[in-house]
């Protein structure tokens, strides 16, 4: 999605599609003032109208009495912040678009629901996959993220189900969470309706939808660091009748940082309007605006050794990012829907949706290994960047049951197609690069002088065509099959070499059965094909064969307790041309395409326990990631995560709920030539506390990492000696009002 090549010295090839995912500052949409202009006229047009039908209610009852009317208007009933006794939901349609419940889905599946990510502050995707099972979140600087899952990046992203490439699993920024009802995490290949099998998971970002009833909220946060937040919501019908409805929703958040001279702004506005233009018709139109403004931010980060070999100490404070530095990214989708039920229960859907991403960056990356005596040997590489990357999505599927041998199955069939464009403009110093006197001295490294540099251009075309059936042979079993049959073609030039790849209708299959031996437990096993068109650059600075493979997962589901979904899952993944570091060409990174073998097993919980007790939480186990020669790859992986999260409410206190949640990961390690780097296991402990004042204010406590654990925050680009550290202890408190 965007610059994963532009903005990675030394580390990274300058490839165009390597970094598809930009964001600037530098042509806001939106100012601030028409923001809350925005907000104000949703907010006082739902009132009036919530106002008004009250008002008439009262003076039609005091002159007669009005037959009961009965309003069909549709509304997001499956919504996770309709359901507040659980951090579970009914049903799912993430895995192939025909929803089912958790325990029919074949593969491994979980959720992060609204209800969890306002009990503990779940504000950014990286909070959210922190909480999340098998997934690790690879803060590789403090503005550029990675996603791994079951050894494997993750770089499939969904919104509201509709693909939206990521194609070299890099975030720039942070994705706020305000805009959401809820995440679900579908770990394994999915490559049903993704068009690339990637064998780690796909985050499917389910939006809020408008609700019938009027509701608005407001909460204000304050915190460490000068960590200032306000997040309001308001939701509604439009009209009497309730068939036009809205929902706007804006979040701003001001912080300083643990990390010296970093800071950073997020200014977020969703606005949505949802018509029933006939009983069986409705349409929907929207757009996300976000903003993110950093300054001092990391680019590269911390040298970690002294010329001598040795680890160099550092605090938890120190970054590399110069004053006068920053890193802007600005995100704006538009989305428009239409979505038709037949009157024999089948549905048609079209979506269609316009993304554009602007970057504008300044930035300073810092290399070698500083002599611990003289403190020489540290050089400076400043980078001037602006982005722009346009992406253009239209899906259109059909979902619906029918009859076959006298029994009823179902069957979702679509098609998608995106075009997306990406220009990038690079300066650099008028000096190239500079020497420093010591890491002491990065905060007071002057600006440069810029001159032009190089830059890229291209446009990336996708065409995917997708069908399923699920087969229903006897109550019991259950069989879904279908594929996906990828077109793709690359074009272009990135800083002065040619980008050309294309892929035609290469057919990605996918099976899955789910056997029920009870009401409770059902048994399942998948298969799903893997092929994803590589980006990354080989020692000719051509992209890599595509990634190949096949994934394996079977395991045993269960509905518990009428409110828990619990998985126990095995998996195994076979892959052909997995990219490898293989040293570099110039100041790009170059790669190597191997064989990978990957297996082992989840755990997987979610739901009440009892009426005051809700969890959410699971333990993945890599028994091994190995390459062809049977040696250890990707060892800055973890293999084994823990994540579990727990609220209870206090019986004896009624509007009190407290809770915990424990990030747990073994040790990782990474060979820095002859040295080996290793973070050892540790556990990140959270807690919070909310009270209930009454039915419109509520009060809460968040506290983070209360241990006060030191880890390094990744080992993923430590392979050039080079990390930076997580936060320490921190606190938040919000006050809510909902009406």
């Amino acid at each position: 999605m965007k610059k994963s090549n532009l903005l990675q010295p030394v580390a990274v090839i300058k490839s165009g599609l390597s970094g598809l995912q930009s964001t600037a500052a530098g042509t806001r949409l939106y100012k601030p003032s028409q923001i809350s202009l925005a907000i104000t006229v949703m907010l006082f047009g739902m009132a009036n109208v919530h106002a008004a039908d009250s008002q008439k209610m009262n003076a039609d009852s005091a002159e007669l009495t009005l037959p009961e009317l009965v309003v069909k208007a549709k509304t997001e009933s499956d919504a996770s912040e309709q359901t507040s006794d659980t951090y579970t939901i009914k049903k799912s349609a993430t895995a192939t678009r025909m929803e089912m419940s958790l325990k029919e889905t074949p593969q491994s599946i979980s959720v992060i629901t609204r209800n969890q990510m306002d009990d503990f502050k779940l504000n950014t995707i990286n909070d959210v996959l922190d909480m999340s099972t098998g997934i690790k979140v690879e803060r590789a600087e403090t503005d550029r993220t990675y996603y791994t899952a079951r050894g494997s990046d993750v770089t499939n992203f969904q919104i509201d189900g509709l693909g939206v490439p990521f194609p070299d699993g890099l975030q720039m920024g942070d994705i706020d969470t305000a805009v959401y009802d809820r995440i679900e995490i579908l770990r394994g290949a999915t490559g049903l309706l993704s068009g690339t099998g990637n064998p780690s998971a796909t985050i499917n970002f389910i939006r809020k939808r408008p609700t019938t009833d009027f509701q608005a909220s407001v909460a204000m946060t304050a915190g460490s660091w000068n960590n200032r937040r306000v997040d309001m919501d308001v939701s509604g019908a439009l009209t009497e009748a309730g068939n036009v409805r809205g929902r706007v929703v804006m979040a701003n958040q001001n912080r300083d940082s643990y990390l010296d001279r970093y800071s950073q702004e997020r200014n977020t506005l969703y606005g949505i309007l949802e018509a029933d233009i006939t009983e069986n018709t409705t349409v929907a139109v929207g757009h996300t605006y976000q903003q993110n403004d950093s300054n001092s931010p990391m680019w590269g980060t911390l040298p970690l050794f002294y010329s001598d070999g040795t680890r160099r100490p550092y605090s938890r404070s120190a970054s590399t990012g110069a004053s006068w530095s920053y890193w802007n990214n600005l995100t704006n989708v538009t989305f428009a829907e239409l979505t038709h039920v037949f009157d024999n229960g089948w549905k048609l859907k079209t979506q269609l949706t316009r993304k554009e991403l602007n970057g504008d960056a300044e930035l300073m990356y810092v290399f070698g290994n500083e002599n611990r005596n003289t403190g020489a040997g540290l050089g400076a590489w400043p980078g001037k960047y602006r982005d722009t990357f346009k992406e253009l999505i239209a899906d259109a599927y059909l979902t619906g049951r029918y009859t076959l041998g006298g029994r009823q199955h179902d069957l979702m069939l679509g098609t998608n197609w995106s075009r997306s464009d990406y220009n990038e403009r690079e300066k650099t110093a008028a000096f190239g690069t500079a020497a420093l006197t010591g890491f002491d001295n990065i905060a007071t490294f002057p600006e440069p002088s810029w001159i032009p540099g190089a830059g890229a251009s291209f446009d990336v075309k996708r065409l995917n065509t997708y069908a399923a059936t699920r087969l229903s042979l006897t109550d019991q079993l259950k069989l879904t099959v279908g594929g996906n049959m990828l077109s793709y073609e690359l074009s272009g030039v990135s800083y002065g070499v040619a980008r050309n790849a294309e892929a035609n209708n290469k057919v990605t299959p996918y099976v899955g059965a789910v056997y029920a031996l009870n009401d409770v437990h059902s048994l399942y096993a998948s298969y799903t094909g893997i092929y994803n068109p590589e980006t990354k650059l080989d020692k000719n600075l051509q992209p890599l064969a595509p990634l190949e493979g096949k994934n394996y997962e079977a395991g045993i589901k269960s509905e518990l307790f009428n409110g828990i979904n619990t998985s126990l899952s095995l998996f195994r993944t076979e892959q052909k041309n997995v990219a490898q570091v293989a040293g570099t060409v110039g100041i790009a990174t170059v790669y190597q395409g191997i064989d990978a073998t990957t297996k082992g097993y989840e755990v997987d919980v979610s739901g009440e326990l009892s009426s005051n007790l809700k969890v959410n939480g699971g333990y993945t186990r890599l028994m091994s990631v190995k390459d062809e020669d049977d040696n250890n790859v990707k060892t800055y992986t973890p293999r084994q995560i823990l994540r579990v999260s727990t609220v209870y409410k206090v019986p004896a206190i009624e509007k009190l709920k407290v809770g915990a949640s424990v990030n747990w990961q073994d040790d990782v390690h990474v060979d820095v030539g002859n040295v080996r780097l290793t973070q050892g296991s540790y556990a990140l402990v959270n807690l919070m506390a909310n009270y209930e004042i009454n039915k419109n204010w509520s009060a809460a406590l968040n506290a983070y990492n209360i241990t006060n654990e030191k880890y390094l925050n990744s080992l993923m680009w430590a392979n050039l000696g080079q990390g930076y550290y997580g936060a320490p202890v921190n606190a938040s408190a919000t006050l809510t009002w909902k009406y």
